[in-house]
C-alpha cells in the first residue's frame, strides 16, 4: 500500500462484550468502500465477575485477538483509526491496566464510550443503509452486555437509551447453569420489562415510522425464522413468539438445535432472544427490519464527519455553554490565549491535534461551574463536565476535559490524572499548564491587557517570556505567575517567568 492509499484508508475497531469487530475501508469520492472485515467471538463479558475482575483465560483470548487486529492495522495513520470499548470495559474494575496491554497489542488507543454515545454511533451506522431522510426510525441493537435503543429522524438522534441487559449478561444471570424453562424465561422477561417502564412511555409518545434492528443476535433470529419458514425477511412479532416457544421445548442451552443457528451464537441466543422479546412487547413492535450495519460503521462515519468539520462534539460544547450561560467573550479570550500557548510548545511536547481540540473545549467549558456557585467554581465545572451526557465524546475525552476544567486554578491535587490511562497523562499536564497560564493572563477580562508572550521549554521545565514594559504595568499578574511557579511544582513542572524580554 503506497502513501496515498494509506492516507485514504480508515479502520474502526468495536470491542464489544461478546465479539470484537474490525472494519477497514477506503475513502473513494467522499464515500467509504469496505476493504476488510474481521470478527472474533471473544466473549469478554462472559469472563467478567460480579466485582469487575476479568478471568485470565478470557483476558489472554482478548489480547490474542487484538494482536491479530493490530497486524491488519499496521501502516494505517493513527488519525485514521478509532477503537472503542463498550459495556464490559465500562464495568471492568481496573480498565486502565487492561488497556495498557490491549493498546500495545492493537497498536492504537482504545476509547471507552458511554452507553448513550454507543447508541448515537449505532444509529449513525444503521442509517447508512436506510433509504429516505425524513422518516422517523427506532433502532435496536442488542449487544453482549447492553442494549441500545434510539429514535431518530434523518441523521439526528432524538431519544437515546442504553439498558444494562445484553445477550451475554442475561444468559449468565437467568440461565447461568444452562437449564431452560418457561419459569426462568418469564422471570427474565419481567425483570427487563420492569426496567423499561419509563422508556416505554417516552418512546411510545415520541413514535416512529420504521423499527430497525442491528447486531448479531437480531441477524441470527432473522436467519432462524427464515429457515423455519416463518418469514421471508425481517422479524415479525408472531415469528418471534414461535421462536421463543420452540426454544423453550429444549431443556438446556446445550441441547438447543435450530436451523441457521451458528456455533458461535448458540451459547448466548437465549439471553438475546428474551431481550428482543421484551423490546417487542414494551414498544408494541409488529415488524422489525434487520440492518447489516452497526457500531463499527457508525465509527467510520463519525470519523469521516470529523475530518470534514462535522464534529458532533462542537455542537455538544455549544449546547453546554448555552445551558450554563458562560461569558462568551471571556471563554474566547482564554481559548485564544491557551491555544497560542499550545501552538508554541506543541511540536516539542508531542501534543497531537486531539489534545489541542480538548484544550480548546476545556477553555469553552471552564466557567460552567459559575452557574452553581462562585466559590470553588472550578470544582463544580469539573463535576458537570465529568457527569453530564456529552454526545460525541468518549469517556476518556470527557475525563480529560473534566481534569482540565477542575484544575485550571488553585492547588492541583495529587492524583489529578489517576482516572485517565497513562498515555494521556503527559498531554494532560502540558495542556493544563497552557490553560492555567491563559487564565492568569486573561484574569482582568480585558483584551488589551493580554501580552504577546514567549513560551518554550522541555518536558519538565517551561519558561514564559514577557515584555518588560508590560511587566511594569501589571504587577498583580506577575505575582500570580510567580505563584503559579509554586503550584506547577506539584505536577513536576519547573515554571519560570522571564521579565527581561523587550
Amino acid at each position: 500500500m503506497n502513501t496515498a492509499e494509506r492516507s485514504d484508508t480508515y479502520a474502526a475497531v468495536d470491542l464489544g462484550s461478546n465479539s470484537f469487530h474490525l472494519l477497514v475501508a477506503r475513502r473513494d469520492h467522499g464515500e467509504l468502500r469496505v476493504l476488510d472485515r474481521i470478527k472474533d467471538m471473544v466473549r469478554l463479558g462472559g469472563g467478567l465477575d460480579a466485582d469487575g475482575h476479568l478471568d485470565p483465560a478470557v483476558q489472554d483470548r482478548a489480547f490474542a485477538s487484538l494482536a491479530r487486529f493490530g497486524q491488519r492495522l499496521r501502516g494505517i495513520p493513527q488519525d485514521n483509526l478509532r477503537a472503542v470499548g463498550t459495556q464490559t470495559f465500562r464495568r471492568m474494575k481496573n480498565a486502565n491496566a487492561f488497556l495498557m496491554i490491549a493498546e500495545t497489542a492493537l497498536g492504537c488507543g482504545i476509547d471507552i464510550i458511554a452507553g448513550r454515545e454507543e447508541a448515537r454511533l449505532i444509529y449513525l451506522g444503521v442509517i447508512q443503509g436506510v433509504a429516505g431522510h425524513e422518516d422517523r426510525r427506532l433502532v435496536i441493537d442488542i449487544g453482549g452486555g447492553s442494549t441500545e435503543l434510539v429514535i431518530g429522524q434523518g441523521s439526528q438522534p432524538l431519544e437515546m437509551e442504553s439498558l444494562q441487559y445484553g445477550c451475554v449478561s442475561l444468559t449468565r444471570r437467568f440461565f447461568g447453569d444452562g437449564r431452560l424453562s418457561r419459569k426462568r424465561w418469564n422471570k427474565a422477561l419481567s425483570a427487563i420489562l420492569a426496567d423499561m417502564q419509563e422508556l416505554r412511555l417516552r418512546y411510545l409518545r415520541a413514535g416512529w415510522d420504521t423499527a430497525i434492528g442491528s447486531s448479531g443476535t437480531i441477524r441470527a433470529v432473522e436467519a432462524i425464522c427464515q429457515r423455519m419458514g416463518w418469514v421471508e425477511r425481517d422479524i415479525t412479532a408472531d415469528a418471534l413468539q414461535m421462536l421463543a416457544d420452540r426454544l423453550l421445548q429444549f431443556d438446556t442451552v446445550d441441547a438447543v438445535n435450530l436451523p441457521g443457528l451458528s456455533d458461535r451464537r448458540h451459547p448466548v441466543l437465549v439471553g438475546g432472544l428474551v431481550m428482543l422479546q421484551a423490546c417487542f412487547e414494551a414498544l408494541e413492535i409488529r415488524t422489525l427490519k434487520v440492518s447489516p450495519f452497526a457500531l463499527r460503521e457508525g465509527l467510520l462515519q463519525d470519523m469521516l464527519g470529523r475530518l470534514e468539520h462535522r464534529d458532533p462534539r462542537d455542537k455538544t460544547v455549544e449546547s453546554f455553554m448555552s445551558r450554563y450561560s458562560v461569558d462568551p467573550a471571556q471563554v474566547e479570550r482564554i481559548k485564544r490565549t491557551a491555544l497560542t500557548a499550545c501552538d508554541k510548545i506543541g511540536d516539542a511536547m508531542f501534543l497531537r491535534p486531539i489534545h489541542r481540540q480538548l484544550l480548546g473545549w476545556a477553555a469553552d467549558l471552564h466557567e460552567t461551574g459559575l452557574s452553581v456557585s462562585h466559590s470553588q467554581y472550578q470544582v463544580h465545572s469539573g463535576y458537570l463536565v465529568e457527569n453530564s451526557d456529552m454526545p460525541g465524546f468518549t469517556r476518556q475525552e470527557q475525563l480529560f476535559l473534566a481534569a482540565l476544567v477542575r484544575n485550571h486554578r488553585r492547588v492541583i491535587p495529587r492524583g489529578y490524572a489517576d482516572k485517565l490511562p497513562s498515555r494521556m497523562h503527559e498531554p494532560l499536564r502540558m495542556t493544563l499548564m497552557c490553560l492555567r497560564l491563559a487564565c492568569i493572563l486573561c484574569r482582568s477580562r480585558d483584551d488589551s491587557a493580554i501580552p504577546a508572550f514567549r513560551l518554550s521549554g522541555t518536558d519538565n521545565t517551561m519558561t514564559v517570556g514577557l515584555p518588560r514594559d508590560w511587566v511594569a504595568a501589571h504587577p498583580l499578574t506577575v505575582f500570580d505567575l510567580q505563584q503559579e511557579s509554586k503550584d506547577l511544582k506539584s505536577i513536576g513542572l519547573q515554571f519560570r517567568v522571564d521579565t527581561g524580554e523587550t
